[in-house]
């Protein structure tokens, strides 16, 4: 399946010649007077790790497909599927009233962070897990303990099928995000008597400064089998934005880990960096993005057998035009006596 995909990825740049500049989503007109917007993105990797006997590979890391329709200026909907999985990632109905109240039914991503919100095209950390292949000693979420690894793993961040209610207020220097889902991640019915909430309170201080506080209330079964609330609460603080000289994106997380049991605890701290530099047209680039993150996180085990890891992760981006480009990571993972590292590689189209 893989080398298939490569081949298919393959042929198609090929069919278009480099000196073309990329296409834009196109726009189509539907029945009724509706309009869809048809996009696309692909991301290509090599990932080469310092894990003994793993080896370096190129894979297809996304193939996937982007429809918007709009019916008026307030109805609208998406849908977004991956192309390598036949898998549905988001497909929902959206309202919009007023900047004040907008609402989702389908499935979206719960996004209780805005870390895991920000579109992978704006991105340029290539893995926001942190994942070094050949690395899975985190107790109860796998992989190695950071940030993103705790928030994706325990499903504060996945996508899910629910409703999802946001908005801006007070002059829009003010906002809200709020999600009811099923909890049990992609596509998944729901397995115990309740729902999982989550929501986000932004208060925007002054241009390009926000400041966030977010907490979800996840529904679960235990260990007993009975449903059982796993609370997780954060704040978020970032200054900048994409593409525009510095930018700053800070994140702290405490909450449950009931991967490993009903009453561990987990604590997790992430600061990222971003600078990007716009490069004169001559040079034939857009710009180019130096960025780097630290991520730490505390498993919550007691003594003798806590975990805490902490990934440094330098790297920088090459933009050839709009989110079209080169990104490169080191991923550097350390916790106690062990060292292990990820070099990546990830060239992104976005159409």
């Amino acid at each position: 399946m893989r080398e298939r995909s490569i081949a298919t990825l393959a042929l198609f740049l090929a069919a278009f010649p480099a000196s073309v500049a990329p296409l834009g989503a196109q726009e189509i007109r539907a029945r009724t007077g509706s309009s869809v917007v048809l996009g696309g993105r692909v991301q290509v990797q090599y990932e080469a790790p310092g894990t003994e006997g793993q080896p370096g590979t190129f894979f297809v890391r996304r193939a996937w497909v982007t429809m918007d329709g709009s019916l008026s200026d307030r109805v609208g909907g998406r849908v977004q599927f991956d192309a390598q999985g036949s898998a549905v990632l988001e497909a929902y109905l959206e309202l919009k009233p007023s900047d004040a109240f907008q609402v989702q039914i389908g499935q979206f991503k719960r996004g209780m962070s805005y870390f895991w919100l920000v579109a992978n095209s704006d991105l340029p950390v290539i893995e926001r897990n942190a994942r070094v292949t050949g690395v899975d000693h985190c107790p109860g979420v796998g992989g190695v303990c950071s940030y993103g690894q705790f928030t994706g793993a325990l499903g504060l961040d996945n996508y899910e099928p629910g409703i999802l209610m946001t908005g801006r207020l007070a002059g829009q220097r003010l906002g809200y995000r709020i999600t009811v889902t099923n909890g049990e991640g992609l596509g998944r019915k729901d397995v115990n008597t309740s729902k999982s909430v989550s929501g986000r309170v932004s208060a925007y201080l002054m241009e390009n400064t926000r400041l966030s506080a977010y907490l979800a209330l996840d529904e679960t079964l235990d260990s007993r089998g009975e449903t059982m609330g796993v609370p997780a609460y954060g704040g978020e603080i970032e200054v900048g934005t994409w593409r525009q000289g510095p930018h700053l994106l800070v994140n702290g997380l405490r909450g449950r880990n009931w991967k490993l049991n009903d009453d561990a605890g987990f604590s997790a701290l992430q600061v990222m960096a971003f600078w990007y530099r716009e490069l004169p047209p001559e040079t034939g680039l857009a710009g180019i993005e130096p960025l780097l993150r630290v991520s730490w996180a505390d498993s919550g085990m007691e003594d003798p057998g806590k975990v805490t890891g902490t990934v440094i992760t330098p790297g920088f981006m090459v933009y050839a035009a709009g989110r079209n480009g080169i990104s490169a990571n080191l991923d550097i993972y350390r916790s106690g006596d062990r060292r292990d590292w990820s070099l990546k590689f990830q060239a992104f189209t976005f159409f």
